[in-house]
């Protein structure tokens, strides 16, 4: 039996996906054949499932746990994702503390220590909610005096704001991403889960070096936005 001591602290990765009327289509069919992909080759791969956590929270007028916090090697198939609503990025930030809350204390109960998690905020518009409400419901969520504050990241594509964006991304010195004008979901969702594996694969590594780092996808299709653009 392995000495909870012994172990290596287990980092936790969100994706925190739009799922609102206007990802229906391409975008939510590309993220649909993606995630399994995502699944097998994190769960798969021993020394990444070891230390990394993943789970998936959607949101659209509401927002849901679509996959709870897992060991991917654990997970035989993750739930499809449907296209409804509009977009509560409000919605989003406050589900996103409570689950990762109530995540960490299911974690210690069994004896998971933890790095700070990470989320990766995808979105193809502009929130829905008063300017107030979901920067309010960020704050939140970002709060320095909250022990499990995460790194965000954040991309964006369609309609979303190069602004509002970069003032949800919360892992400087990285910034947040958007997609140029015009570019194809079917080429941008497929390059970001892609970019999203790779990203996780590499923060595993940071564990085993004891300092876990949030390592951001590489989207070629994508362009960095800096973090300060919306004060």
């Amino acid at each position: 039996m392995v000495n909870v001591e012994e172990r290596y602290a287990v980092f936790p990765f969100y994706l925190c996906l739009d799922a609102s009327a206007s990802m229906a289509g391409t975008p939510m069919e590309s993220v649909n054949r993606q995630l399994p992909l995502l699944r097998a080759a994190v769960g798969e791969d021993p020394a990444v499932a070891e230390v990394i956590r993943f789970g998936v929270v959607t949101f659209d007028d509401v927002a849901h746990t679509t996959l709870p916090l897992s060991d991917l090697s654990l997970v035989e198939a993750v739930p499809t994702v449907v296209a409804a609503g509009r977009t509560s990025y409000a919605a989003a930030f406050d589900h996103l503390r409570q689950t990762i809350e109530d995540d960490y204390h299911a974690s210690r109960g069994k004896g998971d220590r933890w790095y700070r998690p990470a989320v990766i905020f995808v979105s193809d518009g502009r929130p829905t909610d008063d300017r107030e409400r979901w920067q309010s419901a960020h704050s939140r969520l970002t709060d320095t005096g909250w022990k499990r504050h995460p790194n965000i990241l954040s991309f964006g594509f369609g309609d979303a704001d190069p602004a509002v964006l970069a003032h949800v991304s919360e892992c400087k010195p990285h910034r947040a991403f958007i997609a140029a004008e015009g570019a194809e979901p079917a080429t941008v969702v497929p390059e970001l889960l892609a970019g999203l594996i790779q990203s996780i694969v590499s923060s595993s590594a940071s564990v085993y070096s004891g300092e876990a780092q949030l390592v951001p996808p590489e989207v070629p299709s994508m362009t960095p936005i800096p973090v300060d653009e919306l004060d």
